[in-house]
C-alpha cells in the first residue's frame, strides 16, 4: 500500500507532509480555494497520472469548484451551478449517494451521458469521485480524480483520495464555521441586513469602484417614526415583526443596492450608485419613502402603519468617506425630523454649519455642571383644600455666560444627545436633597428624572447613595417621570421605578393626559401621584371639554387610590373649580412660582394667600 516515490520517499510518509502543509494553512486562516489548490497540485506530484479536483456542494445542492489547478477554467466554468443527481457524472452522483462513484470509461458510462462531450473536449476519459462528508454526516463536497485514459484507480490513488478526502473535509467544515462567525459579526441578526462592521468594511471598496466609473454614490440614512411607541404599545413581538418587514421591503425593492444595513433599532442605511444629474438618487429616496410607508398586515386583525423620515448625503459632493458621509447624512435627516413630518431631505451646507452649532452647544452642556453654571429653583405644591404647603419640585435653570438664561426644554434634550444626562442628572438629585436636609422633615421635594437618566445608568443606586449621604427618608423624595420614559425601554423603565418604590421613594406620573397612552401607562406601575398637565387647567375654567377631562381625572384618582396633583393652578377661579371636583394638591403661579428656596425661608408655617390674579411668566418661567 504505501508504494515508493520515485524519488525514493514512501507515498505514507509525502502524504504526511501534505497533511502537515494543509493542516498548517487551514489553521493560519488561508483562503479555502487557495488550500485547496496546494493539496491538489501535492496529490497531483504523488500520482502524476492523475488529475484532481475538489468541488464544493452548496446549500442549494449545486457544484461549486472550488480547485482544479491542471484542468482549463472553461471545463470548471462549465460544470458550475450543476445540482447533484443520481445521473450526474461522477461528482454530482457521489454527492447524490453519498458514495464512491468510480468511472473507469466516461464515453460509456450513462451517468456522463449529458457531459461526456465536456470531458472529452478537454481529453479526459476516467472520473473516480468520493463524497467529501461532515462530522454530522453532511454532504459538503467531492474529491476526484481524472485520467487521460480509461482506466481504473491504483492503490496508491485510492490512498491519496483516502487521506486527501479527510484533509477536504476539515478545510471545509473550518471555511464553514469562519463563515457562521463572518456572518454573526458582520450580519444583523433580527433582519439579515449587514451591520455598521460590515458597512465599514465594505463602504471603501463601493467608493473606490464608484470613483473608477465615474460615478457618484448616495447614501440614505432612514429613522422610523414613532417606532418607539409603537415597540411599546403593542409590545416587542410586534416590534421585531415590523423591523424584520421592513428590511424585507428595503432588500426587495432596492436589488442593486450597494449595500442596506440595520444600524440600529430603528435605523437602516441604504447606499447606491447611481448619478445626481439624472435623477437616481431622487427616485431611489421616493421610492424608499413609499415602500417603507406602505401599510404592514400583521395578521388578519393587525394593519400598522409607520412613517419614515431620510436624509441624504452624496459622495464625492458631500464627503469622501464613511464617516463624513453619514454624519452629513444624519444632519438631513435631523432636518427632516426638527420638521415634524415625514419625508426625506438632501444635505446642504447649511445643515453643516447647524450641525456645528449644535455640538458647540452640547459641548457647552456638559460642561456647564462644572463650570457651576445650573442652579435649582423651587415651586411649592400644596394642599388644595388649605393652601398649605406640602412640599417644592425642584426645578433646574442653566444661565449661559453667553446666551444668557437658557429654558430646560433646549437644553435637556441636547444634555440626553451628548450623554451629559447623567451628571446633570445626579447634580440636581444630590443638591435637591441637601436642600430639602435642612427643611421640616414633613416637606417632601420632588425631581423631575429623564428617561435616558432612568434607562440608561444604575439611577436607583444612584437615589440610595444620595438619600444616604443627605439623611433625607426615603418616603421625602419623590420622582417625576413623564410618559416617554415607557416609550424608550418599558422594561428597563418599570425595573428601576420598582426598585425605587422598594427603597421606600415615591414616584409620580407628569405631565399626565399628553402622552402617547395615558391610561396603559398608568396601569402599567402603581404611581404614588398623578399630575395632571397644566395644559388642561388653564382652559378648565371657560372651556367645558378640558373641565370634563380633568374631572374624569380626578374620578380616575380616586378610583385608583392616588394623589391627583393639578399643576399650572394661576387663578382663583380655578382653584374654586379644583376644589369642588375633590383635588388633592395644587402647583401653580397662584401659589408660588419657582424661586431660589431662600425666598421659601418661611416654610415651616407657609400657607401663602390665594388672590386671583393674573400671573405673567417671569424669567424664571414654568
Amino acid at each position: 500500500m504505501s508504494g515508493k516515490s520515485t524519488r525514493g520517499r514512501s507515498v505514507e510518509s509525502r502524504l504526511k507532509d501534505v497533511e502537515h502543509e494543509i493542516l498548517v494553512g487551514v489553521a493560519s486562516g488561508e483562503n479555502l480555494a487557495d488550500v485547496m489548490s496546494l493539496m491538489c497540485r501535492r496529490a497531483e506530484e504523488i500520482a502524476p497520472n492523475a488529475i484532481c479536483s475538489v468541488l464544493r456542494v452548496d446549500n442549494a445542492r449545486r457544484l461549486r469548484p472550488l480547485a482544479a489547478p491542471s484542468l482549463p477554467d472553461a471545463y470548471s466554468q462549465n460544470i458550475d451551478g450543476i445540482e447533484i443527481g443520481p445521473m450526474v457524472g461522477s461528482c454530482g452522483s457521489a454527492a447524490y449517494h453519498g458514495v464512491d462513484v468510480e468511472v473507469v470509461n466516461i464515453n460509456t458510462d450513462p451517468r456522463w451521458a449529458p457531459y461526456k462531450q465536456l470531458a472529452q473536449a478537454f481529453g479526459l476519459k476516467a472520473c473516480w469521485s468520493s463524497p467529501i462528508k461532515s462530522h454530522d454526516g453532511r454532504v459538503v463536497g467531492t474529491f476526484a480524480f481524472y485520467s487521460r485514459r480509461a482506466r481504473r484507480a491504483s492503490r496508491i490513488e485510492r490512498l491519496i483520495v483516502s487521506r486527501c478526502v479527510h484533509l477536504c473535509a476539515v478545510a471545509i467544515e473550518h471555511w464553514e464555521a469562519q463563515g457562521r462567525v463572518r456572518q454573526l459579526a458582520y450580519t444583523d441578526a433580527l433582519t439579515g441586513l449587514g451591520n455598521r462592521a460590515l458597512l465599514a468594511e465594505r463602504f471603501p471598496d463601493i467608493l473606490k469602484r464608484a470613483k473608477a466609473l465615474g460615478s457618484e454614490v448616495a447614501t440614505f440614512y432612514a429613522d422610523l417614526d414613532g417606532f418607539r411607541r409603537l415597540n411599546a404599545e403593542r409590545g416587542h413581538k410586534i416590534g421585531d415583526q415590523i423591523l424584520v418587514a421592513v428590511a424585507d421591503r428595503i432588500r426587495s425593492n432596492f436589488p442593486d443596492a450597494d449595500l442596506v444595513a440595520r444600524l440600529g433599532a430603528d435605523e437602516f442605511f441604504l447606499v447606491t450608485t447611481g448619478r445626481a444629474a439624472e435623477g437616481d438618487f431622487e427616485h431611489t429616496a421616493e421610492a424608499l419613502s413609499r415602500s417603507v410607508r406602505e401599510p404592514y398586515r400583521l395578521g388578519p386583525d393587525t394593519l400598522l402603519h409607520v412613517g419614515v423620515g431620510i436624509g441624504i448625503a452624496r459622495f464625492p459632493l458631500d464627503g469622501t468617506d464613511l464617516d463624513a458621509l453619514m454624519g452629513r447624512a444624519d444632519a438631513a435627516l435631523r432636518e427632516v425630523k426638527s420638521s415634524g413630518r415625514p419625508g426625506y431631505a438632501f444635505y446642504t451646507a447649511r445643515l453643516d454649519a447647524e450641525t456645528r452649532a449644535r455640538q458647540a452647544f452640547e459641548r457647552d452642556v456638559a460642561a456647564a455642571v462644572g463650570a457651576g453654571q445650573l442652579s435649582l429653583v423651587f415651586q411649592p405644591q400644596a394642599d388644595a383644600a388649605t393652601c398649605k404647603v406640602k412640599g417644592f419640585e425642584a426645578l433646574l435653570r442653566w444661565q449661559h455666560p453667553i446666551h444668557g438664561f437658557v429654558p430646560p426644554s433646549k437644553f435637556i434634550p441636547a444634555a440626553e444627545s451628548c450623554g451629559a444626562i447623567e451628571e446633570i442628572g445626579a447634580y440636581v438629585l444630590r443638591r435637591a436633597l441637601a436642600e430639602a436636609a435642612r427643611w421640616p422633615s414633613h416637606l417632601r421635594v420632588a425631581v423631575n428624572v429623564s428617561p435616558a437618566q432612568i434607562v440608561h445608568a444604575d439611577f436607583a443606586a444612584l437615589v440610595e447613595q444620595a438619600l444616604l449621604e443627605t439623611g433625607v427618608a426615603p418616603w421625602r423624595l419623590e420622582i417625576e417621570v413623564t410618559e416617554g420614559l415607557f416609550i424608550r425601554d418599558p422594561d428597563a423603565a418599570l425595573e428601576t421605578l420598582e426598585k425605587l418604590k422598594g427603597q421606600g421613594v415615591t414616584v409620580a406620573m407628569d405631565d399626565f393626559g399628553t402622552g402617547y397612552s395615558s391610561l396603559s401607562t398608568l396601569r402599567s406601575f402603581p404611581f404614588d401621584r398623578i399630575k395632571i398637565d397644566r395644559s388642561f387647567i388653564v382652559d378648565m375654567v371657560s372651556n367645558h371639554d378640558a373641565a370634563a377631562i380633568v374631572n374624569t381625572i380626578m374620578g380616575l384618582g380616586r378610583a385608583m387610590g392616588r394623589i391627583v396633583v393639578a399643576e399650572g393652578v394661576e387663578t382663583a377661579a380655578q382653584l374654586k373649580q379644583l376644589q369642588e371636583q375633590g383635588c388633592n394638591e395644587i402647583q401653580g403661579f397662584l401659589i408660588g412660582k419657582p424661586m431660589p428656596i431662600a425666598y421659601y425661608k418661611d416654610v415651616t408655617t407657609a400657607e401663602y394667600p390665594v388672590q386671583p390674579r393674573t400671573a405673567s411668566v417671569s424669567a424664571f418661567g414654568m
